[in-house]
């Protein structure tokens, strides 16, 4: 795994004006009382986009710089794990992912960041869900950069 670089991570902080998300889902209906329930939030949430599809989230991302993913779990597994595995690819952002969740299954597991059940949810929950998701994905970051340097400098003792 090469040189591992995270170029918008200071750039991207956590303060209450730095969450910009991205909405991923296939309802627009459920995407519009999410919108309305995280647009209450003016002064925590920077920017809202919404997206419909694997490659509209990928040129969303590219466009907008998100530092939250909103996942809707109705997308189906195989559409959810392909959007999960390409947004982790990116290494050059700093992207958490929280994935919205209908019933209490466990058919995803890897890549998510933080998961909310869409029974009883509010426009705080998902603030504080996306912000413990951020702070969760930057504190991963931080030690896969700790870990791949210090490796190498192991690396340097034997050699």
């Amino acid at each position: 795994m090469g040189s591992f670089k995270v170029l918008n991570m200071r750039k991207k902080a956590i303060a209450n004006n730095e969450i910009s998300v991205l909405l991923v889902g296939n309802n627009p209906i459920e995407l519009g009382l999410i919108y309305e329930k995280i647009s209450d939030l003016k002064g925590k949430i920077n920017r809202i986009e919404t997206a419909f599809s694997l490659e509209d989230t990928i040129k969303k991302i590219n466009l907008m710089h998100p530092n939250c993913l909103l996942l809707d779990d109705n997308l189906g597994l195989n559409p959810l794990k392909a959007i999960i595995n390409n947004v982790n690819a990116l290494s050059k952002e700093v992207i958490s992912i929280t994935l919205l969740k209908s019933h209490n299954k466990q058919e995803v597991t890897s890549g998510v960041q933080e998961y909310i059940m869409k029974e009883g949810m509010d426009g705080t929950r998902i603030y504080y869900a996306l912000r413990n998701a951020l702070k969760f994905k930057k504190t991963q970051q931080f030690f896969r950069i700790k870990y791949y340097s210090g490796k190498r400098s192991v690396k340097r003792l034997f050699i």
